[in-house]
């Protein structure tokens, strides 16, 4: 076979398995060429693969495990002067115009705050994985722990979850709903009156995903499905609380809230001031059997500035 032949061969098998969606490792998908060729080709992905995945660098085993909780407060007045009312435009007879409350503060605690970690994690590894939350990693979320709605609202500004839990979505109201989820695992659930479904994500989400009712389009939610149980949605005093946080290791994490969901801003953590890039800040690493407590101060102009 000739250079010329061998290189068209080659540019070939190339396109064809980029076609395929260039699925690394799986040469044997891109057709009949040379044995010699797609081991070739084959062995380049196999590289490429390694090279760029750092998959080679093992993460160093915690030391042990601690807890981390405190409250999440507001500092000054929320503008609530900027919540509108619900469009209610059909089902009048169940549902609620009452104004969408974006931010919810109780005395000057901040509800719906979500908190969580977003580093590196080992699955399975006891050492990072605690046997508290492994139990659970195949868990339903139903009862208190179920995704609700009531008087076509979503009881849950936002739910968190763990890869490979099921999710039961309520629908408490006498009118059908659908719950459209635009996560990875996407799905489009109808939920007749009184009726419950089940939601299965497969993949962990980088940042939370909203959850819509077509039949009723002022509806809107959020859910964010992570690998690991390290997070914590603020209630109604603004308290949280995240158990069994691997000790001895860096603890980079995210603060997100729909109003403001990847905020660069200022706020207080214990007394000191710290910036927030697109919602990331870091935490010093825990001591094994550390209960470290944060407060954490957000001023309310962050979010009238968002409103």
């Amino acid at each position: 076979m000739n250079t010329t032949t061998k290189t068209y061969s080659l540019s070939l098998l190339v396109a064809m398995v980029c076609s395929l969606g260039c699925q690394r490792g799986l040469p044997e998908n891109a057709g009949s060429n040379s044995e010699g060729n797609v081991s070739q080709v084959a062995s380049n992905f196999e590289m490429q693969s390694v090279a760029g995945s750092g998959s080679s660098e093992q993460l160093p085993d915690p030391t042990g495990f601690g807890n981390i909780t405190g409250t999440i407060k507001i500092n000054g007045k929320i503008d609530t002067t900027k919540f509108v009312a619900y469009a209610v435009n059909k089902d009048a007879n169940v549902c609620s115009a009452e104004p969408n409350q974006r931010v919810q503060v109780n005395g000057t605690g901040l509800q719906w705050g979500l908190l969580y970690y977003d580093g590196p994690f080992e699955q399975g590894n006891e050492a990072w994985d605690h046997p508290d939350y492994a139990a659970q990693a195949t868990a339903v979320l139903d009862g208190d722990l179920a995704f609700d709605q009531k008087a076509c609202i979503f009881l849950s500004r936002i739910k968190a979850m763990r890869t490979g839990q099921t999710l039961k979505i309520l629908n408490s109201d006498s009118v059908g709903h659908n719950a459209k989820l635009d996560g990875l695992t996407s799905a489009n659930l109808q939920i007749g009156a009184g009726a419950s479904v089940d939601y299965k994500p497969g993949f962990q989400e980088s940042k939370p995903f909203g959850v819509s009712c077509s039949a009723h389009p002022w509806m809107g939610s959020y859910v964010i499905v992570r690998d690991n149980s390290l997070y914590s949605v603020s209630g109604e005093d603004g308290g949280f609380e995240i158990k069994n946080v691997p000790s001895g290791v860096a603890l980079p994490f995210k603060f997100w809230h729909e109003v403001i969901p990847s905020g660069s801003m200022d706020i207080t953590i214990n007394g000191e001031t710290t910036k927030i890039s697109r919602g990331g800040f870091e935490l010093p690493p825990l001591e094994a059997g550390q209960d470290l407590t944060l407060d954490i101060v957000i001023d309310a102009k962050a979010f009238n500035d968002a409103l």
